[in-house]
Order: structure tokens, then sequence, then C-alpha cells
């Protein structure tokens, strides 16, 4: 009986279509596909950020490299503004993790809240990368003019592109969100966002210690790698 239910059926009409738009969001498949998709891309950017440590460390033991902190008057000897910049990221992965969390229970005002806050802190990020990208040139630390201040350009440039990239993912999930409502959909959205945001957090620390560091630092580095 089951079989001739199942033939009797007509998809394309009105109360079908209605009756489809029901149904639990299928996770099994699409999200599986998407996680994966994702996590590839990680592996990728993990490569292509490897590649650059590797050359920025031979950089290093060039004649004409001059680390950015270590003397009283180099830029990074204090390097508040950089953990500012961090703190902003952190907060930005945890907020985005709340909003996962409120996706679950349904709750719109709380997921709102969160997504809101989880935008706020990445731009803030953004827009104090750029503030200390002025800062340099401003106290002539160009990125022609030495090999650091190319690499310290170079790979935060990089790491920003990936943070824009990952709002532009994130903004199309609010947008999906308010047409259909579906919270299920969302918090499985959010924690592949939440997945890539804390990649990106840890990316970050990661090139903060790499880019700061001093030129004894660097040496004690290269003597481990062999170069």
């Amino acid at each position: 009986m089951q079989l001739f239910k199942s033939l009797q059926e007509k998809p394309w009409l009105p109360i079908a279509l209605e009756q489809q738009a029901n149904l639990p969001y299928c996770v099994s498949g699409k999200e599986n596909a998407a996680s994966t998709a994702l996590r590839f891309f990680l592996a990728v950017i993990t490569v292509i950020f490897f590649l650059f440590t590797i050359t920025f460390l031979q950089r290093t033991q060039s004649f004409d490299f001059q680390a950015l902190s270590g003397e009283p008057w180099l830029p990074f000897t204090n390097a508040n503004v950089l953990w500012q910049n961090s703190a902003y990221l952190l907060l930005a992965s945890i907020s985005i993790i709340l909003a996962k969390k409120f996706a679950k229970q349904q709750s719109l005002s709380a997921i709102m809240i969160s997504l809101t806050t989880t935008a706020f802190f990445t731009l803030l990020f953004v827009s104090g990368q750029v503030q200390v990208w002025q800062q340099l040139n401003q106290s002539g630390f160009y990125i022609y003019t030495n090999p650091a201040n190319s690499y310290y350009f170079l790979l935060t440039g990089v790491h920003a592109l990936h943070i824009i990239g990952g709002i532009l993912v994130f903004i199309r999930c609010v947008w999906l969100f308010a047409f259909n409502l579906s919270y299920q959909q969302l918090a499985s959205r959010l924690k592949l966002c939440a997945l890539y945001w804390h990649y990106l957090f840890f990316i970050w620390l990661f090139l903060f210690f790499l880019l700061t560091s001093d030129a004894n630092t660097f040496k004690t580095i290269a003597l481990i790698c062999g170069f």
C-alpha cells in the first residue's frame, strides 16, 4: 500500500511543495559535504602559510633583514595594538559559538545579538590591522625598505583577505536565514563558520609570534630548522 501511495504523489502541486518545505533539514549529506570542503580549504590555506613561513625564516638570515622588535625604536617592541586586535578576533570567535548555541535553542533575539557581535569584532580586527599598516608607513617602515616589513604586509594582508572572505560567507548565512528562518540550517552553517573563525584566530596567533619576534629568536629558530 505504501508503494501505491508513493506512486500517487504529485510533487509538482502546491500542496506537495508545501509539505516538502516543512520537512526537516537533512544534514547528513549537505553538512558532511560542506564540512569536507571547508576542511580541504583549510588544508590548502595551511600549506600556503607554511610555504610563506619557510621563505620568511630563510629571509631572516639575510644581511639586510631587520626584525621589527627587540630595540626600543622598533614598532613591535611594544605590541599593544596587536594584542588588542587579537582580543577582537578572539571575541568574534566566542560570539559565533554563542550564535550557534542560540540557533539550536531557537532564540531569535539572542541570535541577532551574537551575530551582530561577531560581525562587529571581526570588522574591528580588520580595521585594527589597517591602522597598524598606516602606523608603519607613518613611522617610515615602508613595505619596500626591509624584508621584515614586506613579509609583515604580505602575511597580514593574506590573512585579512581570508577574514574578508569569511565575512562574505557569514553575510550569506544571515541572508539565507532571513528568508527561510530555519534554525537548524543556521546552526549547521554557523558550525562551519565557527570552525573557520577559530582557524583564522590560531593562524593569527602564529603570525603574531612570528612577525614580532626579535633577531635572537629568529637566529634560534633558523638554527633549529637548519637554515
